[in-house]
């Protein structure tokens, strides 16, 4: 099964404008990424994230839902900041994937929602650059709704329940 064949049908189309949006088998740069570059649908759920140092993510935009999940405003904070140490260190490979190969992820796997009982989800990585100078940060987009929910009675662990890293032969 090919990367984009595991991903949900949102997850697809999102994943699809990115590759439209690669120019010369480069990552798009962050304003590329400007609404019209995105299906709708995807856009409260999205959060920007750009690599400040080995390891260190900064939040540079969120959608609205991403903000009534956190219930805060979280432009600014580091992922540290964001997620429980556990949680960071299970997606660090992830992201550590997007910026050097620059190619996307996937992983579905529990999502924190302020105020609401625990949730599974998927998120789609999709490596872009801030400075032009190849990938420098990271688009991760929510999708819930298509994601089969959680079983009643089990709690899940922060782990993920799936991950897949897409191949620079993935990408044409």
């Amino acid at each position: 099964m090919s990367f984009r064949d595991a991903l949900s049908p949102l997850a697809k189309k999102t994943f699809d404008c990115w590759l439209v949006l690669r120019a010369d088998g480069k990552v798009p740069r962050k304003d590329d990424l400007c609404p019209l570059g995105l299906p709708p649908p995807t856009l409260p759920n999205l959060m920007l994230m750009e690599r400040m140092a080995d390891d260190e993510f900064r939040c540079r935009l969120i959608g609205t839902a991403v903000r009534d999940w956190y219930g805060t405003n979280i432009v600014g904070q580091s992922m540290r900041e964001m997620v429980p140490p556990a949680a960071y260190e299970v997606r660090l490979p992830l992201l550590r994937h997007c910026i050097g190969e620059g190619a996307p992820a996937w992983f579905v796997g529990p999502l924190l929602i302020d105020g609401e009982p625990l949730r599974r989800g998927g998120r789609l990585l999709l490596p872009v650059s801030f400075r032009g100078e190849g990938a420098d940060g990271v688009l991760l987009i929510a999708f819930v709704d298509e994601i089969a929910p959680l079983k009643p009675g089990i709690e899940p662990s922060i782990a993920i329940d799936t991950a897949l890293v897409c191949s620079n032969g993935e990408l044409g």
